[in-house]
């Protein structure tokens, strides 16, 4: 595990963009990052899941495992570690989901504990994942997570409510999910999201954390503010080369 850390800290992170991260847009996108994250995707029996057709798969793994090896090949070439980010109102198609991408050959998974979707909230899913009222809900998805893959695990999670927030990532860290990426909203200099990040510094074995980074300052304010790695996400969208040339400034 400390194996793993080692390669993406001190590393840039593209961050998953449903409707997006697929992985030929990893390829291009992160080439040159320390990890690129295909997804997140969902998992649902529905006809009419309110998100990018090609992002959702039904349960089973002949709806996806095809898919995943396909587009982590795709994404290795970036020259980055691999990630697969998932979010499902149901435990079983995401671990089953997770576990899929592990033998696919994924490098990471990640549970999204950040989406605000109706369907995830409604059903105390997503985001509602890390409102205190459901951290032993919180806990169960991630032991469940941890004993059915062998690769680390990512918890995604936003940055709504600080004490909620430090809260979770407590919780998380207690079970033992190593890793926890958090999206702080903004990182301007003096702004609330480098507080918010300065009080979840030290609390899990390797903090991820972004929300509006654009450049190597930017970058460097979200290190100091006590982030292992930096997440870039839209950014990349208009800068395909911007995830590579931060990583190799930040490294040199």
């Amino acid at each position: 595990m400390q194996k793993a850390f080692e390669e993406i800290r001190n590393g840039i992170v593209l961050a998953e963009l449903g409707g997006y991260g697929d992985g030929p847009y990893c390829a291009k996108h992160g080439a040159g990052a320390a990890l690129v994250m295909l997804g997140t995707y969902i998992v649902d029996a529905g006809d009419s899941v309110p998100y990018p057709a090609y992002f959702v798969f039904k349960p089973g793994r002949s709806s996806y495992a095809g898919y995943l090896e396909e587009h982590i090949v795709a994404a290795r070439s970036s020259g980055a570690q691999v990630g697969v980010s998932v979010v499902s109102v149901h435990i079983s198609d995401t671990v089953d989901f997770l576990k899929a991408a592990e033998e696919a050959g994924a490098d990471y998974v990640s549970l999204c504990a950040h989406s605000t979707m109706e369907m995830f909230v409604r059903a105390r899913v997503g985001a509602a994942l890390c409102h205190r009222q459901n951290w032993d809900r919180l806990r169960k998805w991630a032991a469940a997570i941890l004993e059915a893959v062998h690769i680390p695990v990512i918890f995604k999670i936003g940055a709504s409510d600080t004490s909620d927030t430090i809260g979770a990532v407590e919780a998380l860290d207690a079970v033992g999910i190593p890793i926890v990426h958090v999206n702080v909203g903004n990182t301007d200099a003096g702004g609330e999201g480098l507080a918010i990040l300065e009080q979840i510094s030290g609390k899990c074995s390797l903090l991820i954390a972004g929300g509006g980074v654009t450049d190597i300052e930017g970058a460097r304010r979200v290190l100091s503010a006590g982030a292992d790695c930096v997440a870039i996400g839209t950014a990349a969208m208009k800068q395909p080369d911007l995830c590579g040339r931060i990583q190799r400034l930040l490294r040199n």
